[in-house]
């Protein structure tokens, strides 16, 4: 199997929430000082509620991107370890174009979602939901939100047909397939009539060897789709 990943973006998106950690602290301490003194000095309320403010909002912002690209492991390394043993027929493209996971079969293309909730997980339909409790509340920062997989991974599968039809013009385009994956191994999946298929890491190998036997694009079309998916990073891997 052969990962092609766009390194670049993990590095810069790593930066930035390191610089914006800070600056979330510095809002926060300021806006505790500031109410402080607004006990006796009323003119520093409105400063303390600016404060906190651009405190919450810079939190919600370093959260999200410590989550995605700080906290270890990240979603392209999750994917690239459970898809290693797989032939050379099999490429991973990561945050190499939109969207983000993409993984190349000799049957099909599939758009994948990498989910690491743990704990219960309902999923019906479209619908994805976690019972709240205290411990999710008071791990509202750290954790990444469960968001809409489904609706996710579809609006992934669209974009990723619109870039293949406007480069490969009358040629047919390989089924692209949507999968949502949630790689924690504590989480506890309980699905009705999922509107995708919805997986656990253990789960994931099995389910793509069943599903791609059949040799469906010819070599000439899979160079075609790791050009145009993989970009500069697909010429920068071959040279390496």
């Amino acid at each position: 199997m052969k990962a092609i990943t766009n390194n670049q973006i993990i590095e810069s998106r790593s930066k930035w929430a390191k610089r914006i950690a800070p600056l979330t602290m510095l809002f926060l301490v300021g806006g505790l000082i500031t109410n402080f003194l607004s006990i006796n000095q009323p003119e520093y309320f409105r400063p303390t509620l600016i404060l906190l403010a651009l405190g919450f909002v810079f939190a919600t912002i370093s959260s999200h991107l410590t989550n995605r690209w700080v906290k270890e492991p990240r979603a392209d390394q999750i994917l690239s370890s459970l898809t290693k043993k797989f032939s050379n027929e099999f490429v991973l493209f990561n945050y190499t174009t939109s969207p983000s996971h993409i993984f190349l079969t000799p049957s099909r293309l599939y758009v994948i979602v990498v989910k690491q909730q743990d704990g219960p997980v309902k999923v019906d339909g479209y619908r994805f939901s976690r019972k709240f409790n205290w411990k999710l509340l008071f791990r509202f920062f750290a954790d990444e939100g469960l968001g809409s997989p489904a609706s996710d991974v579809q609006k992934g599968v669209k974009k990723l047909d619109k870039l293949l039809r406007s480069e490969l013009a009358d040629e047919e385009i390989p089924e692209i397939a949507p999968l949502v994956l949630f790689s924690n191994k504590n989480v506890e999946l309980a699905t009705t009539d999922p509107a995708v298929p919805v997986l656990r890491s253990n789960e994931f190998k099995n389910y793509l060897r069943e599903n791609n036997k059949e040799k469906n694009i010819s070599a000439q079309q899979r160079n075609s789709l790791i050009e145009i998916i993989g970009g500069q990073w697909a010429q920068s891997s071959n040279r390496n």
